[in-house]
């Protein structure tokens, strides 16, 4: 189902200061507005870019940066905390109208709690979890 509007970033509960280091950094920020709206931060040259996120931020730097300077991430993952079991949904949905593969569709699981759990892959390599935990 196409997304008319980014992701409200004020349900995200929890992210904590993820840096993610991309070849395709220009393409990277373009898929992430996407999802996310425009950067909170945005130098212009690359040097900082970022999405305040709950009470953190998602930045992108470029590749040369990072630890691998000829490739995007590779095993790379972090979790969205959000506050309803629906928007958990809502932001699976958004990423993968924004161009993400799910991973894992919304579903009500359990791993370190019981949660409503879902998954995307990122089209640079990147799994992104999103959760809300479920209360007893």
């Amino acid at each position: 189902m196409p997304q008319e509007q980014p992701f409200d970033r004020k349900n995200i509960l929890g992210l904590n200061y993820v840096s993610l280091y991309f070849v395709d950094l220009k393409q990277a920020v373009e898929f992430y507005s996407k999802v996310l709206g425009k950067p909170d931060i945005d130098t212009g040259d690359g040097k900082i870019t970022g999405w305040k996120t709950g009470t953190t931020w998602l930045s992108v730097f470029p590749a040369k940066g990072g630890t691998r300077s000829d490739q995007n991430p590779c095993n790379c993952e972090f979790a969205i905390q959000v506050k309803t079991h629906q928007q958990v949904d809502e932001l699976h949905d958004a990423f993968v109208a924004a161009g993400a593969k799910s991973s894992w569709k919304p579903e009500d699981t359990e791993m370190y709690e019981p949660m409503r759990f879902a998954a995307i892959d990122d089209p640079f390599g990147v799994r992104v979890d999103i959760y809300c935990p479920i209360k007893k």
